[in-house]
């Protein structure tokens, strides 16, 4: 049978009511449009990190005033600790009498010590040869030269023979100081030796001859040279000298700051002692008398020497 129907006022007092819609308050929406801005900006903010963040790092990659920066730096350690550790040893034949002798760690450490010989033998030499050309020295010392002449002259000779294309040699910046080391060498000990010998020097006639001397002692200074040849056999000194360089600028500076403070003071001083009398006295006139003697007395006196007296 069909069911019996139901008033419409009747259903109305049956059916649950919709629960009512809550009226947001004034603050309420303030604070709901606030949260909403926050995530959109967050989320520009996320979106737009990585670029941000390449941005800053291209910006802070450039150099900033006087000193260095300190992220390109830490990039430039990073690249040198990456990139491929330089040999020569790729430039030489790959077999051979010459390769072998020039790689060989023994010829390496025998080398190391004739040169940290011949750097103790060229004080010895200061001190206690007073001749002016090799050919007049007593024959200690000439054996000695002739000896580290043709250990070196060897050994240049071994790596020179290494190389499969003889002109890559100029690639290698060590090989290439060597070369000009031992061709002053060759020079000095050598070619000097015959040349004094054929215009009869050995017997002193032919040192009037200033013009001569002069290349003599020349040559003389060039083995001081040789001494940089330990910074090979010591990478240590090298890192130093690497560090010193980088740090020059950010010392000069430095040093114009410290040259711009004592000015200001020496100002300040001459004016602060004119007419006073200190100024009347010789040795105070001579000291603060103008502002290029009160910064020589600052600096000097003031800083140097203060613990004098």
């Amino acid at each position: 049978s069909p069911a019996p129907s139901v008033p419409s006022s009747s259903r109305r007092l049956l059916d649950p009511a919709p629960p009512p819609t809550p009226q947001a308050s004034p603050m309420g929406e303030r604070i709901f449009n606030q949260l909403s801005v926050g995530r959109s900006s967050i989320r520009d903010l996320f979106a737009d990190s990585e670029d941000e963040v390449e941005d800053e790092h291209k910006k802070s990659a450039e150099p900033k005033g006087a000193f260095f920066d300190v992220v390109k730096m830490k990039e430039k350690v990073r690249e040198n600790m990456m990139k491929e550790p330089y040999d020569v040893s790729k430039y030489y034949h790959e077999t051979g009498l010459w390769r072998d002798i020039a790689t060989s760690p023994i010829f390496e450490k025998v080398t190391l010590g004739v040169i940290a010989l011949n750097a103790v033998w060229i004080g010895v030499d200061t001190d206690h040869n007073g001749a002016h050309v090799l050919i007049q020295a007593h024959p200690v010392f000439q054996i000695a030269e002739h000896l580290f002449c043709v250990f070196f002259s060897f050994e240049w000779l071994s790596r020179y023979m290494s190389f499969k294309v003889k002109r890559k040699g100029l690639r290698d910046g060590w090989f290439v100081f060597d070369s000009m080391l031992v061709f002053f060498m060759v020079m000095e000990t050598w070619v000097f030796t015959i040349l004094m010998y054929m215009m009869g020097a050995a017997g002193g006639g032919g040192l009037g001859n200033a013009s001569i001397l002069r290349m003599a002692r020349l040559a003389r200074l060039s083995r001081m040279a040789r001494m940089a040849r330990l910074l090979k056999a010591m990478p240590e000194l090298m890192i130093l000298i690497k560090g010193i360089a980088a740090a020059t600028r950010s010392v000069l500076f430095t040093l114009i700051l410290l040259c711009l403070l004592l000015y200001i003071f020496g100002i300040a001083f001459t004016q602060l002692l004119v007419g006073s009398e200190i100024v009347r006295t010789e040795p105070g006139k001579s000291m603060f008398g103008s502002v290029g003697a009160t910064m020589y007395t600052l600096m000097v006196s003031g800083t140097f020497m203060d613990n004098i007296g």
